[in-house]
């Protein structure tokens, strides 16, 4: 029965997509923030698990590639897609409303997608994860009541989708989170570990609001490290 564990997590991560859609759409883009959280936690521990059991499958693996489709760029989408409708009320920006979100979801399917099938992603990632893109823009209903109105423009909202899209389409290198005890250097494990330390008290401190914030973070702190590992190799050489 072991081997069903990290499935029927993955599902509950797929249930919590699917209803982050639900809330998206019905009005209750915090909701659906909140969802997406959770179902990034089961992402985390279906996994987590399957690794603590040594009940790998190929079923597992495409099951959880669905799932985080649904739930990281489907739900997303949604409530992006909330975001500019609410945005943009009284102007015409019927194509904003639907072509911003197709493109976190097509953009979210690829990048699944190239990931399953390139074996040197296990320990480090060609352009932005999936579950990365879809945390910021679900969390984004959190924080934008916190930040200046002209931050909640709909065109700026459709420009952001569109560089998270080609972000996640990239071949730029981001680090893992995942630390291997044994296989990384200490060079590679200090980029994920000082993101974790600033993270957590802003977790702690902000809650979801602090979510887009960090996946920023993420992302520039990855390419620092990609710079002063390209200017390291070629002192080296």
């Amino acid at each position: 029965m072991k081997k069903h564990i990290p499935n029927t997590i993955t599902l509950l991560n797929l249930l919590a997509g699917f209803f982050a859609v639900v809330a998206a759409l019905t009005g209750d883009p915090l909701l659906a923030g909140w969802l997406v959280v959770l179902a990034s936690v089961f992402d985390f521990f279906d996994g987590f698990m399957a690794r603590l059991l040594k009940a790998y499958s190929e079923l597992g693996k495409q099951l959880d590639s669905l799932a985080d489709l649904v739930s990281f760029g489907v739900a997303p989408a949604a409530v992006l897609y909330s975001l500019i409708s609410r945005g943009g009320a009284g102007e015409d920006l019927s194509l904003l409303y639907l072509f911003a979100p197709a493109l976190v979801v097509g953009a979210s399917a690829l990048r699944l997608a190239r990931f399953n099938i390139d074996p040197s992603q296990e320990s480090s990632f060609r352009g932005l994860p999936t579950p990365a893109s879809g945390l910021f823009f679900a969390t984004l209903p959190h924080l934008l009541p916190h930040l200046p109105p002209a931050l909640h423009d709909p065109r700026l909202l459709s420009l952001t989708a569109l560089l998270f899209a080609l972000l996640m389409t990239s071949r730029i290198p981001l680090f893992s989170l995942k630390i291997k005890p044994g296989t990384s250097s200490f060079r590679e494990m200090l980029p994920p570990i000082l993101l974790l330390a600033i993270a957590l008290p802003l977790l702690i401190l902000f809650n979801l609001r602090a979510i887009p914030g960090i996946i920023i973070l993420y992302i520039f702190m990855a390419l620092v490290a990609n710079l002063f590992n390209a200017n390291t190799k070629k002192t080296e050489s």
